[in-house]
């Protein structure tokens, strides 16, 4: 027999003793009562390499008991047997330790075994300071998805804010059942209850774009008062998750747009041709909104949703919404004190004349006032014998206030000077024939009469 085939026998016997030592260590762990070596976790506890009454004693005292949370890509270990109390009987042992094979003694398996305690004291509230106390702390809330004050959509945002109820409900249970305390904290996340994609919420951004592009316009002559998108959007409101307008301002806003624009009821100051500013009293001329029918034009333009100029409605009218005043540029003006007429049109003078008003007492005066010319009437009698005492033929006719009015006289003889005093009309302006076809002419209906 060669040296070298010695050698090899005596080294292949070495390696045969070695592996049956291995094995009978094995055997004598597997069946006389320790655990396996290598990693062995009972119930949460390590217990490798221990008998079943050390085992015991550690499980019940939550030796090493530790929970594993990964977040960010981090495994975070959270130590938590000062907020648990377990307790364990020898049997449960036992028979967790028959229940490893001898496989895994023998090739060094490692072992996880759940195990149920057959009474557990938790300390909810530890824990979750334990918890806490480890983890690193949220860096983005959750939230949902929401209209902004002007009525953008905001995005939802999925945080990394945990859910401790949901989360320590599941610990507890694990805990309960002998479970293995492994986790991830994203499956323990809060979610976005709304999210932009949602149905719901789409509808609702379209018919924010509605209201968005959405104008209202009244128009008072070259003046305009708009109702801007920005302010239809302010009175925007979600009712039962339905988007809603608020229409409880509209007769507000109607109001007050009366309130600036009428003039009706109200005197004048009025540059006149001889004697400078006058104030004129209210008269028939003068806007007077009619705020009910305006209103209901308003609200049906939103509810259309449909931009829209609107013109509103009027009981009464003037003939401008000049700076000062609705008189304008156009007008007939009668001084009572001068006895005379000027016609105006487009700020230029283009006729006057002298004339006789009423005598000046309380049946028989001309009003002074801010007037309009209502109508113009070709051959027409004015009053009757039984009522106003006189029937009287005129061929022109431009009544401004009742039955005062502007018309030719040719019964008289002269005109202008005091002879209203004492010879006036019963509260016409008279004119000179020629004159008041002149004039007549020149006026049209709505054009103002300003008496004083």
């Amino acid at each position: 027999m060669s040296k070298g085939l010695k050698i090899a026998i005596i080294l292949a016997a070495i390696s045969l003793v070695a592996g049956f030592v291995a094995i009978f260590i094995v055997a004598n762990n597997f069946f006389m009562g320790k655990f396996p070596e290598q990693r062995t976790i009972i119930g949460g506890t390590e217990v490798s390499d221990k008998n079943v009454s050390d085992a015991l004693v550690s499980m019940n005292a939550g030796d090493g008991l530790q929970m594993v949370v990964t977040k960010d890509g981090n495994e975070l270990v959270v130590p938590i047997s000062d907020a648990i109390t377990r307790m364990y009987d020898r049997e449960q042992v036992e028979s967790a330790k028959s229940d490893i094979s001898f496989f895994d003694y023998l090739f060094h398996n490692e072992v996880d075994m759940p195990l149920s305690p057959t009474s557990v004291s938790i300390d909810e509230k530890k824990l979750l300071e334990d918890i806490k106390t480890t983890l690193p702390k949220t860096k983005y809330k959750t939230t949902d998805a929401y209209f902004d004050k002007d009525w953008n959509l905001i995005d939802e945002v999925q945080g990394d804010d945990i859910d401790y109820d949901t989360f320590i409900k599941k610990v507890v249970d694990d805990i309960n059942n002998g479970l293995e305390l492994s986790y991830n904290a994203e499956d323990y996340y809060f979610h976005p209850n709304v999210k932009a994609s949602d149905p719901n919420m789409k509808e609702t951004k379209d018919r924010v774009q509605e209201y968005k592009s959405l104008s209202i316009t009244f128009k008072f002559g070259k003046k305009k008062e708009v109702i801007t998108p920005e302010k239809i959007c302010s009175k925007l409101k979600m009712k039962k998750d339905k988007l809603k307008l608020d229409m409880s301002w509209t007769k507000g806003y109607i109001r007050k747009l009366a309130k600036k624009y009428n003039t009706f009821g109200l005197s004048r100051k009025f540059k006149t041709t001889m004697d400078g500013k006058k104030e004129v009293p209210s008269g028939t001329l003068g806007w007077w909104m009619d705020e009910p029918h305006t209103l209901e034009m308003l609200n049906n333009a939103l509810k259309k949703k449909k931009s829209k100029s609107i013109t509103p409605k009027y009981f009464n009218k003037g003939a401008d919404f000049g700076k000062d005043n609705d008189i304008g540029k156009s007008y007939v003006e009668v001084s009572i004190s001068r006895q005379h007429v000027w016609v105006y049109v487009k700020g230029k003078l283009k006729m006057e004349t002298d004339c006789v008003t009423g005598i000046p007492n309380k049946e028989r005066m001309t009003h002074p006032g801010c007037h309009y010319v209502y109508a113009k009437q070709r051959d027409r009698w004015l009053g009757t014998m039984e009522v106003q005492g006189y029937h009287t033929h005129v061929d022109y006719f431009m009544p401004f206030n009742g039955g005062e009015g502007l018309h030719d006289a040719p019964w008289r003889g002269a005109f202008g000077g005091t002879i209203y005093r004492g010879g006036g009309s019963h509260g016409c302006v008279n004119l000179p024939p020629s004159k008041a076809a002149e004039m007549y002419d020149l006026v049209w209906v709505g054009m103002p009469v300003i008496v004083y």
